[in-house]
């Protein structure tokens, strides 16, 4: 037996296992069930509500399981009498001030004080004083508090503090007169905030827009990914006559473990607003709506020019798959944009220069880490509750060289400035000397960064000086980039709101821009571009001065709506779910694009072959596609490293179509005018 590991006994049966357990987390290894409402394992030891309480050889009471480390020939007894008496008084004591209201609340049929009246409770009570009742807080337009239901047990004011990194939250009042309060009447402003729902084990913190919506056991749940980030979390999606009525967070410790975002938790309605439903063809500026066998018999006769594809947000491998076959069967695949391609900037031919290849589990064995133009906390919020975790710690420094924002753990900023980037790769800051001298340095480049350079060879000047002593990933927030990347659709660009495009320099006025889910588009209509054909085919409406710019609609299917592949920036390969039920109109990409050039251009593209064997491509080895190497000249193109993402709220048109993230953005908004 090693010097880690000691014997113990839970109700006289022995265990062998790591002394650093305490005792609830020993129970729990063997699935012995301890009832709880404090502890979360997640969050700190708070030893609130001592409803936990366990027996042990040789101590005079009960203690508190979540707070008493295992030793070595500790003897546990956690269903004595003596455990039971302790639990039904410590429950009848939570339950003086708690209102019989569960028929109207939200929380009624998944609550923990529920479940552990029903087994550890009393059948009857010994107190006939008055309730107190406590007032309703303001916690923002997406959480509702109920306070009067509150049990004490601090979860979310642990929450805040360590997860979401600020102190919105504290207990004041001792007694009977103790309630949890929002300083200076802020709402809790954190784009992790809804997790707080999940982790009240009462009624007191609930859903705003799900309140009085539904129960629980009316819902039918499938698990799935999301696709608004580039992580693609695990989640939960509860659905009722086919309308999604919420979206919780599933367990996965390589990615999101058990948090997820607001953007995540409070999109669904996005997926209903706004759709693109039918087929349209412009006449005389006015969009007419159109069958598809009419848009399919107007397609055939323009689709005989040159075919400009501009691949946007959500694309599949099965999609990717048949562009690439598309695209040799045309013998063109270009798009003429003017625009910094930012995949030019590592040698996309290795996987692991455009993959996030750093192990999370494993990362403070990097000392130091150095970000570059990457506002983490808008980026990617859950990728930076994780590095907030080892920040707090003190086993990772972070260096932030970009644009300044508010984060909520410490961090070194410096200038945005590009020259003092070129100090850097000249060796001429003093921040070289902090890399030479550290053992482990990570280097973290967002796109804002990339999109600063055409060239790298001042990049890889740096980084042959520093070879020894650095490593380096890059963060990509387009949720289909690493699938751009893989099958070499080297045109793929990363839409949002705030960018525009400028195409210019077409060959003739004949020509075609096919855009595949894109979020944004911008044309200088010249005279070079006054006879171009553009069609959109994507799930919803684009803003009205963008899809006018546009003379054909083709309407497609969100990632709730179909079963596909999609590999995020780990390079992990998950399937989305079947959820919804479309439109009848509208259908999935990969269908669209197969009939459209399957059957009307008469290419030889074998359905089967791209239905059946897609998954069995080797998604680390991409010889077939026939990559080639890209050296521009070194062009600066900005002043300043801003963040690739100014709003969180409007990334996408699901995002900006969802009402409830609308409303949540213009509180903040004129609330807090720094929260960006």
């Amino acid at each position: 037996m090693s010097n880690i590991e000691i014997k113990i006994s839970i109700n006289n049966n022995k265990y062998i296992l790591n002394k650093n357990y305490n005792i609830i987390q020993a129970c729990n290894l063997y699935d012995i069930n301890i009832p709880r409402f404090c502890y979360h394992e997640k969050l700190s030891i708070a030893g609130n509500c001592r409803m936990c309480l366990v027996e042990v050889a040789g101590m005079l009471k009960p203690v508190a399981s979540c707070a008493l480390p295992i030793a070595d020939n500790m003897q546990i007894f956690t269903n004595s009498k003596l455990v039971k008496k302790a639990r039904e008084g410590i429950l009848e004591f939570i339950l003086i001030n708690h209102p019989l209201d569960c028929p109207i609340c939200d929380q009624g049929g998944e609550c923990d004080l529920q479940d552990q009246s029903l087994v550890f409770g009393s059948d009857k009570g010994r107190f006939y004083e008055y309730k107190r009742s406590v007032i309703e807080k303001n916690w923002g337009p997406l959480i509702k508090t109920i306070m009067t239901r509150c049990i004490h047990c601090t979860r979310c004011v642990r929450f805040i503090d360590e997860i979401a990194g600020f102190k919105y939250l504290g207990l004041i009042g001792r007694g009977n007169l103790m309630e949890v309060m929002n300083f200076s009447n802020k709402i809790v402003l954190s784009e992790v905030s809804g997790n707080l729902i999940d982790l009240c084990p009462v009624g007191a913190l609930t859903s705003k827009p799900y309140s009085f919506v539904a129960r629980p056991w009316e819902l039918i749940s499938f698990n799935t990914i999301d696709l608004n980030d580039s992580m693609h979390v695990n989640i939960r999606v509860d659905v009722r006559d086919f309308n999604i009525l919420r979206i919780l967070p599933r367990n996965n410790v390589n990615l999101n473990e058990i948090w997820i975002t607001d953007i995540t938790r409070f999109c669904y309605d996005g997926f209903k607003n706004n759709r693109l439903v039918s087929p349209f063809f412009k006449q005389k500026d006015i969009f007419v709506l159109k069958s598809w066998s009419n848009i399919l018999y107007i397609l055939k006769s323009i689709l005989k020019k040159r075919i400009n594809f501009i691949v946007g947000n959500f694309i599949d491998i099965e999609t990717a798959v048949l562009l690439k076959k598309i695209s040799r069967k045309l013998g063109s695949f270009s798009l003429k944009v003017n625009l910094n391609n930012n995949n030019n900037f590592f040698n996309n031919d290795f996987r692991k220069n455009y993959i996030f290849s750093i192990n999370l589990k494993n990362i403070e064995i990097y000392k130091k880490i150095f970000l570059f133009g990457l506002n983490l906390r808008m980026e990617n919020p859950l990728l930076n509750i994780k590095l907030k975790f080892f920040s707090d710690k003190n086993l990772i420094k972070i260096f932030s060289i970009g644009s300044s924002f508010n984060n909520n753990y410490f961090m070194f900023n410096f200038s945005n400035n590009v020259l003092e980037l070129v100090k850097i790769f000249e060796g001429k800051s003093f921040l070289n000397n902090i890399i030479l001298f550290s053992k482990k340095n990570l280097f973290l480049f967002g796109e804002s960064f990339l999109n600063l350079f055409k060239n790298n060879f001042l990049f890889l000047n740096f980084f042959n000086y520093f070879k020894d002593k650095i490593n380096y990933s890059f963060l990509n927030n387009n949720v289909s980039n690493i699938i751009n990347y893989d099958f070499n659709l080297e045109n793929s660009i990363n839409n949002f709101f705030d960018k525009t495009y400028k195409f210019l320099n077409f060959y003739n006025n004949k020509e075609i821009v096919y855009a595949l889910n894109i979020d944004s588009f911008f044309i200088n209509l010249n005279k070079n571009l006054s006879n171009a054909i553009f069609i959109y085919q994507g799930h919803h409406n684009l803003k009205n001065k963008i899809i006018n710019y546009f003379n054909i609609l083709l309407p497609s299917v969100t990632f709730f709506e179909r079963n596909n592949s999609f590999i995020n920036f780990f390079g992990l390969v998950q399937k989305t779910k079947f959820i919804l039920f479309p439109n009848k109109n509208c259908r999935t990409d990969f269908k669209i694009l197969y009939v459209v050039f399957k059957f009307l251009n008469n290419l030889n593209i074998n359905y089967e072959f791209l239905s059946n064997n897609f998954l069995s491509l080797n998604y680390y080895n991409f010889n077939f596609l026939n990559k080639n190497y890209n050296f521009l000249n070194f062009i600066f193109t900005n002043l300043n490293i801003n963040s690739f993402i100014t709003n969180i709220y409007k990334v996408n048109q699901i995002l900006f179509s969802s009402l409830i993230l609308l409303n949540c953005h213009k509180e903040i908004k004129k609330k807090y005018t720094n929260f960006m």
